[in-house]
């Protein structure tokens, strides 16, 4: 089994841990596995191929001034606060076997499993307990690499995630790639009492350090850290990426 890498970004700033994991994904291909856990102030994240105003109220968001980021990958629209905690595996395989995406959240659901708790994955790829979903996930594939994310919900603020996920009934655009709404919850109050959103993270780690024959702790140079800055500021904060007609469903 081959070495694997994690990291826990220290940074709560969106635009700066989504271009971060863009530089593990695009830079770091040498490395052909590794874990990334991060935590985000309020901000929204839309799928590659989703429009604004058909997915949330843009207007609420401007006004709480709440971040607005376009993911690389796809799937649906999810609200990120410091209650919600967010899981990368990246990895290299054979683009023509292709990647089995039930193992990613694995690690997670075991973690739970030892707290005496039984999340499920469902057909669409989230993890949902007792029915109600606790995790968005979503994934990219570039050359034989994959970029699997998912977005759990530990202690996040869900009449906001509510509030901003509400679209107004006068939208007249739709995106490519809609996102499907679901009754969510959050894992804080099934946990034991006590339990923090880092005490999870370290549950997550004890069920790597388990499954992986090695697991390292990664370190970033000068170099990486003038490819996040740059990537940030050219990409992934610039409204021609945010407001991308990608996003638009033919004909809207």
């Amino acid at each position: 089994m081959t070495s694997a890498y994690y990291y826990i970004s220290i940074s709560r700033d969106p635009y700066y841990n989504i271009a971060l994991e863009d530089y593990l994904y695009r830079q770091l291909r040498s490395l052909d596995t590794i874990y990334l856990l991060w935590i985000n102030t309020p901000s929204v994240f839309m799928g590659r191929y989703q429009h604004p105003e058909a997915e949330l109220d843009v207007e609420y968001l401007r006004s709480e001034d709440i971040a607005l980021l376009r993911r690389t990958s796809g799937g649906g629209t999810v609200y990120h606060d410091e209650g919600n905690l967010n899981f990368s595996v990246i990895k290299n395989g054979e683009a023509s076997v292709g990647f089995d995406l039930a193992a990613c959240p694995r690690p997670i659901q075991s973690a739970l499993a030892k707290q005496g708790i039984e999340v499920m994955r469902s057909p669409r790829g989230d993890l949902r307990l007792n029915d109600l979903k606790v995790g968005g996930a979503a994934e990219a594939m570039t050359r034989g690499r994959l970029l699997y994310h998912i977005c759990l919900l530990f202690d996040t603020d869900l009449d906001v995630l509510e509030r901003i996920l509400t679209v107004s009934p006068d939208t007249t655009v739709r995106s490519r790639v809609p996102s499907v709404r679901s009754r969510v919850a959050n894992l804080r109050p099934v946990l034991p009492a006590g339990c923090t959103i880092t005490d999870l993270q370290h549950l997550i780690l004890d069920e790597l350090r388990e499954t992986e024959s090695e697991l390292t702790p990664l370190i970033l140079d000068r170099d990486a850290e003038e490819y996040i800055q740059r990537r940030r500021m050219e990409h992934f904060e610039h409204p021609d990426w945010i407001y991308s007609p990608i996003g638009l469903a033919k004909g809207s």
